[in-house]
């Protein structure tokens, strides 16, 4: 039926016009690609994203690469936490289509086919270059359910859905959210830290499990912390993130 409807009705790129795609080739390979993975702590350069440190440890003491997370906190002291994810994996930049896509998809589900598209591509990417996740299950960053209920879907499940296909994982709902928080945009990294503090609940069994999480971007990682905090609470295994692009 969709096929038809497009043979009828072709589809044209949202970004330049071009009848075929809503996200044609061309402006596909305008993507920036994120080139050197990151440190999910500290933001510095990682093989293969893999967190510098993978040990228990306490803020007041802990550097990462050449940097002290102690100083995105102002009471570090106040601060601590057993475990937290072992890698972060970005296939694009926070930047030109890729933002675009990615902005305007929050709002509109005409988008849907869009995003589907540029996922796509983010997850063949990452698989090419050769990450596996065996034994690994799939966990979106909820929304609310009033922000779900107003958009009518939640973006980051169109993103799981293509990610959990190509690597063969199971795609769970453990992870809900207690309420929104004011939008992280425009907000400074110790605000974004404290603004998602207390965001997330886990519903359901993860004792023993690993978990990939997925997000559509990641700018200081405090989602995915705040998230994985809760998580390893309630004795997940292992955790990983892959967010669609990140933010430099």
């Amino acid at each position: 039926m969709e096929n038809a409807f497009n043979i009828i009705f072709p589809p044209k790129c949202v970004f330049c016009g071009t009848v075929g795609n809503v996200f044609c080739d061309n402006c596909i390979s305008n993507c920036s690609v994120l080139q050197d993975q990151r440190c999910l702590i500290c933001d510095k350069g990682s093989f293969s994203g893999e967190t510098h440190y993978h040990h228990t440890f306490d803020l007041r003491y802990l550097s990462c690469g050449d940097g002290l997370l102690s100083s995105v906190l102002s009471e570090p002291d106040k601060v601590h936490v057993s475990k937290y994810p072992s890698q972060l994996v970005c296939p694009f930049v926070y930047e030109g289509n890729v933002r675009e896509c990615i902005r305007k998809s929050k709002y509109s589900q005409k988008l849907f086919m869009c995003l589907k598209r540029l996922a796509f591509e983010g997850v063949n990417l990452i698989y090419e270059w050769g990450y596996s996740f065996n034994d690994f299950c799939v966990l979106s960053i909820p929304i609310s359910k009033q922000r779900e209920q107003t958009r009518g879907f939640n973006q980051v499940d169109v993103i799981s859905k293509v990610f959990a296909k190509r690597f063969g994982l199971e795609i769970k709902s453990f992870l809900k959210r207690t309420r929104d928080k004011k939008a992280q945009h425009g907000l400074t990294r110790f605000e974004r830290f404290k603004n998602v503090e207390g965001a997330f609940y886990v519903d359901g069994d993860v004792l023993g499990k690993n978990i990939i999480l997925i997000d559509d971007i990641c700018t200081t990682g405090a989602t995915f912390l705040e998230a994985s905090k809760v998580l390893f609470e309630k004795g997940a295994k292992d955790i990983k993130c892959f967010a669609l692009s990140k933010k430099l």
